[in-house]
């Protein structure tokens, strides 16, 4: 199984931080925050990380894998686009990745953005078991908070429902950016965007493959950060510093 990290963005809602150096690879609690993610796939065992990134930032990225020594296979995706005109949109680049690597799947895909002590290894599991696409989801135990998410309706542990920042959310079930598409997982994807689907954020995908294939997930305690802001990455910060 192939893992693939995304960090292809260009975080204008954190500028200045963001103008000259890519989000994943600030500084939290001492390290770079790629370091975190890569640390939370360290026991699931990936043939290799595939890290997408756009053009402008690449030379950073490539900069920052041939000075840490790593055990895993890593390699960059680029792609290119040089700023946010000209992004693809995350399901587009996933698109481009997916053929130019000729990945069948079963791939798992972590945001380079989102921290979390989540023990991944349980989707891995889910999926040998069912065959099926597996997403982690996060209760954030508000309703108005909810509001701010994807949000997953759930029976069982099958995702019957999601929607993108529901006014009225049918749960508190939060859509991370840990994935995991199975085979048939990535055939349904391909069919998505070849049918003119929306290629920009992740749920848009899910909201359309969870009313026509079955997606598991498993739902997560603990602590989450999807740093998408100076705030959010301000409470990683935080939360990183009084770790043990």
């Amino acid at each position: 199984m192939d893992a693939i990290i995304l960090a292809g963005g260009f975080a204008k809602r954190m500028w200045p931080l963001t103008k000259n150096k890519p989000k994943q690879l600030l500084n939290l609690a001492g390290k770079p925050m790629l370091d975190y993610v890569f640390d939370s796939l360290d026991n699931l065992d990936f043939e290799r990380i595939i890290v997408s990134v756009n053009s402008f930032f690449a030379p950073q990225f490539q900069e920052y894998l041939s000075s840490n020594s790593k055990d895993k296979e890593i390699e960059l995706f680029i792609e290119e686009s040089t700023n946010e005109n000209e992004k693809l949109g995350a399901l587009g680049a996933l698109n481009l990745l997916f053929k130019k690597k000729k990945l069948t799947g079963p791939v798992f895909i972590a945001g380079g953005d989102n921290l979390s002590d989540f023990d991944l290894i349980k989707m891995i599991h889910l999926y040998e078991e069912s065959n099926s696409d597996v997403i982690g989801l996060f209760d954030v135990e508000n309703i108005e908070l909810a509001k701010l998410y994807g949000i997953a309706n759930l029976e069982g542990n099958r995702i019957i429902d999601f929607v993108e920042k529901p006014s009225s959310p049918p749960s508190t079930l939060a859509a991370t950016a840990y994935w995991l598409l199975s085979e048939s997982g990535i055939n349904n994807f391909f069919t998505y965007i070849e049918g003119g689907g929306d290629r920009d954020a992740m749920g848009n995908f899910l909201t359309w493959n969870v009313k026509r294939n079955p997606v598991l997930s498993v739902s997560f305690k603990g602590s989450w950060y999807d740093i998408g802001g100076l705030e959010s990455y301000s409470e990683a910060q935080n939360w990183l510093e009084k770790r043990p």
